[in-house]
């Protein structure tokens, strides 16, 4: 009898518990959003300017500016107030030798040698020195003696202390005239202009066909200066030595004279009459020179003989043809040394006294301006008067 197989049963092996999936989704959602806070926190701290530094911020250095306190200026001004002064005292001839000059309480005291210049020199110094600027005022007192001052911003600054004359000083003509005849212009501009910066009442020669004629003749006559025609006249080296174009020679017939006179007068504006350039041999020459000296007597012109001859007859010439003339008494210049030239300017002074008066002639050399700058002062100190050449003219 077949045997009946039992069944038998297996027992299921029990599962293991799986975890909740839900739970794991929210596990891992929550590690994702940790990490991106994480990250946005770092990208956010990676971009973020650094912070300032906590060191006390140092400016940036100013560059220093040069000091422009009113202080300052009142002392620029000063120097220039100063300067003003004492060419205003150089210029009236008031000499420094003698002057005591003391600083007192910032007031600079000038305690002068000489007597007040009067009311045009004061009139003068003001006028200046208001160029200087508007902060300036201004005093005169005539008790003790005569006090000049000067105020810098109302505070006092400079005295002027000048003696005090016995009597009211009178205006005395001088007892000598000098007239200082400067030759060979129109070739120097430069020159010309530092003869023109000198305080002397130069007369200007101008030559007639020279670079820089005209100019020459328009910058003497604006800076109040007498200008002549230079002319050229044929010499004793000629035609070695030649006097230049335009020149008037031996042989020249009337018309050409004439002619050749007229064209040096128009070509120099300004001049009230001329004097001979070289012709040492056309000054000597009495029908030539008749005939020069016609045309200028229509023309109201005066003549000056340079006297580079002792043969000239040009001064005997032009009085008879009745036109007013002088003739030179010294040359300046003949020596191009400064001290030479300085000991003729002062010979040319005991001949004026002597005289009563005297024409000087001289040449713009280095040498000349450079004397005449040196001797200004002196001449203006002495009893002479330097004058335009027409006040010494016969008539």
């Amino acid at each position: 009898m077949a045997t009946k197989k039992k069944t038998v049963r297996r027992k299921r092996q029990p599962r293991k518990k799986q975890p909740d999936r839900t739970f794991k989704v929210l596990l891992a959602s929550l590690f994702l959003v940790g990490f991106l806070v994480v990250s946005l926190v770092l990208l956010t701290f990676v971009q973020r300017p650094p912070l300032p530094n906590r060191t006390p911020e140092v400016s940036p250095p100013v560059a220093k500016q040069p000091p422009d306190s009113a202080d300052t200026r009142d002392q620029v001004l000063r120097t220039s107030v100063q300067i003003e002064i004492e060419r205003a005292l150089w210029r009236q001839g008031i000499s420094f030798t003698g002057m005591d000059v003391v600083t007192d309480d910032h007031v600079m005291h000038y305690h002068l040698p000489s007597v007040y210049p009067g009311q045009a020199w004061y009139d003068g110094l003001v006028r200046a020195l208001e160029k200087q600027s508007s902060r300036l005022k201004f005093a005169f007192a005539d008790a003790p003696a005569p006090l000049v001052r000067v105020s810098v911003n109302g505070i006092p600054s400079f005295a002027l202390h000048f003696k005090r004359s016995r009597s009211k000083p009178a205006k005395v003509r001088p007892k000598a005239r000098i007239a200082i005849v400067v030759d060979d212009l129109g070739r120097d501009l430069r020159m010309l202009r530092r003869l023109l910066a000198i305080d002397l009442d130069l007369t200007m020669a101008v030559m007639p066909e020279e670079p820089h004629t005209l100019q020459s003749a328009e910058l003497a006559h604006r800076a109040g200066r007498e200008v002549l025609v230079h002319m050229p006249m044929e010499p004793e080296s000629y035609p070695r030595n030649n006097p230049g174009p335009g020149a008037l020679l031996l042989g020249q017939d009337r018309l050409e004279i004439e002619r050749r006179v007229t064209r040096m007068f128009e070509n120099v504006p300004h001049a009230v009459g001329g004097n001979n350039h070289m012709g040492s041999r056309f000054t000597q020459y009495a029908e030539g020179l008749q005939i020069v000296f016609e045309v200028m007597k229509k023309n109201g012109l005066f003549f000056v003989d340079s006297r580079t001859s002792p043969g000239s007859v040009a001064f005997l010439e032009a009085r008879r043809a009745r036109i007013p003339a002088v003739s030179r008494d010294i040359f300046l210049d003949n020596s191009q040394n400064v001290d030479a030239i300085a000991r003729q300017i002062r010979e040319a002074v005991k001949m004026a006294r002597s005289r009563g008066k005297v024409v000087a002639i001289c040449h713009p050399y280095p040498q000349t301006v450079e004397a005449l700058q040196q001797e200004a002062a002196f001449l203006r100190q002495q009893d002479v008067e330097v004058v335009p050449v027409s006040r010494l003219l016969r008539h």
